[in-house]
């Protein structure tokens, strides 16, 4: 078939897409991707056309489409939904939280990368040593930990005076600068950068600081979308730190999780609440999905 010469096919070569066997492989390999691809996105779309039924619908016999399809009913759910949840200051405090993060973890983490990878000062061996190890750690071993830090940082005793953090975006940006994959990340970025970037930036009288913002970080400008990516989803997503650390600030999936327990929210009024909230991380994967996909490629520099 002329569609499949000259096309790269995976494990299947043009040859092998001539014969039966390999087009009986490929259309079955496909027909399993379909059945795979239905079952991932049917929980998502149920939600959003849910969101859009009437509650006797919901809770009536089973029906994929709302009744009511007619834009004028469509969006009056969208805008009568949204002044129900009173979603708008979560909404802003959620901007704020995600965008610490991106800072905390660009700098810090890029930082960190860049002493472990290009500096070495003494004893940088054990330290990404320890940096690995973390990773190891399960999270839940470092919440009551963390939590008491935050109490009274940075001593985290009762026998020192300390700053009490809670109730303030501190711990997620805190705990987002001390994330050891992004570390890890940034620090095999820059070792893919040839030294000679650093010695030149020395020659031209740049501090470290110097050669870290004006030569290493726009070369490295891969990673850093790569990780600003995870770090404005995850932060957006964060549910436990929120609900750990903060009982003031309502984020959003915060705020959609307290909706649970008020009464007076109708259900289809919680489903559009989902949506809302997963709509900035959607956007952000289509947005920057190829960045997503594509991973990180840095080159260096050729002799």
């Amino acid at each position: 078939m002329k569609r499949f010469d000259n096309k790269v096919t995976g494990i299947l070569s043009s040859s092998d897409l001539k014969t039966f066997k390999g087009k009986f492989l490929y259309w079955f390999f496909f027909a399993i991707l379909l059945v795979v691809c239905f079952i991932s996105l049917f929980p998502s779309l149920w939600t959003i056309l849910t969101a859009f039924k009437e509650t006797q619908e919901i809770y009536g016999s089973f029906t994929l489409l709302p009744k009511n399809m007619n834009p004028s009913n469509l969006w009056f759910r969208i805008t009568d939904s949204w002044n129900q949840l009173q979603l708008g200051d979560s909404f802003l405090n959620t901007i704020i939280l995600s965008l610490g993060n991106l800072v905390s973890t660009i700098v810090v983490c890029g930082f960190a990368g860049y002493v472990l990878s290009k500096l070495k000062p003494k004893g940088s061996g054990v330290i990404f040593t320890l940096v690995v190890w973390t990773m190891m750690m399960p999270s839940q071993m470092r919440m009551v930990p963390n939590y008491i830090a935050m109490l009274n940082f940075p001593f985290a005793s009762d026998y020192a005076p300390g700053i009490n953090l809670l109730d303030t975006y501190w711990p997620m940006w805190l705990g987002s600068a001390a994330s050891s994959f992004n570390v890890i990340l940034f620090k095999n970025a820059f070792d893919a950068l040839s030294q000679s970037y650093v010695e030149a930036g020395k020659l031209d009288g740049c501090g470290n600081f110097g050669i870290f913002f004006r030569i290493m970080f726009p070369l490295s400008m891969p990673v850093i979308i790569y990780v600003s990516i995870g770090a404005l989803s995850g932060a957006w997503s964060d549910f436990f730190g929120p609900l750990l650390y903060l009982d003031k600030h309502a984020v959003t999936p915060l705020k959609i999780y307290r909706l649970q327990s008020d009464a007076s929210i109708k259900m289809n009024t919680r489903f559009m609440g989902l949506v809302f909230a997963s709509l900035p991380p959607f956007l952000i994967f289509c947005i920057f999905q190829r960045h997503i996909i594509g991973g990180v490629n840095i080159g260096g520099v050729k002799g």
